[in-house]
């Protein structure tokens, strides 16, 4: 059978989903990581916390917050947010769904400028201890959130990219990118 290249995404995206809702997605650490070398500061309880002030780097702007949630349709509830060019910017996403952290954990993780985000995910798959996200591409990261289970915060501190342009962000659980859980920070 022949099948075009939508219809060959459309498949892998239902066996992808099938898969996950199964209870493949082995979280063997709740343990918040940072080897992305970002300022962040981290919390896993429903109320969002920070352990120290934002750690960002002296702007003529304001810092600017946002508060972003990640629900059980696979989608985050703002996809897209403006800064400017260095701007201090805290991000508290929130894991908001009802569904299991292994069958349907959820993450915020910005990426640099230019970074190929269906490249980036699916090289992830089999990291679920660097929370999905492959180890040799830690470099492609801004800023990031663990992935978090139902009812789990999270909070990252940092400042814009100093060049204008779209930067995506992503949910890198296996499948969840295919779906749409996508946005984009623009930079002016």
């Amino acid at each position: 059978m022949k099948t075009t290249p939508h219809i060959r995404t459309i498949l892998s995206a239902t066996c992808l989903s099938a898969f996950l809702l199964s209870g493949c997605g082995d979280q063997s650490s709740d343990a918040a990581k940072s080897q992305d070398g970002s300022n962040s500061s981290s919390a896993t309880s429903s109320e969002p916390a920070e352990s120290a002030p934002p750690a960002v780097t002296e702007s003529e702007h304001p810092l600017k917050e946002f508060k972003i949630t990640g629900n059980d349709q696979m989608k985050f509830n703002i996809e897209s947010i403006e800064a400017m060019a260095g701007q201090p910017l805290k991000v508290t996403f929130s894991n908001v769904g009802t569904m299991p952290k292994a069958s349907m954990g959820h993450n915020w993780v910005l990426l640099k400028k230019d970074v190929d985000a269906a490249v980036f995910t699916e090289a992830g798959f089999a990291s679920a201890g660097n929370d999905y996200i492959n180890p040799d591409d830690n470099n492609k990261v801004l800023a990031k959130t663990p992935i978090l289970g139902p009812g789990e915060s999270h909070t990252v501190t940092f400042n814009a990219p100093s060049e204008a342009g779209e930067y995506t962000y992503v949910c890198t659980f296996p499948g969840h990118y295919i779906i749409g859980m996508k946005g984009v920070l623009v930079v002016e």
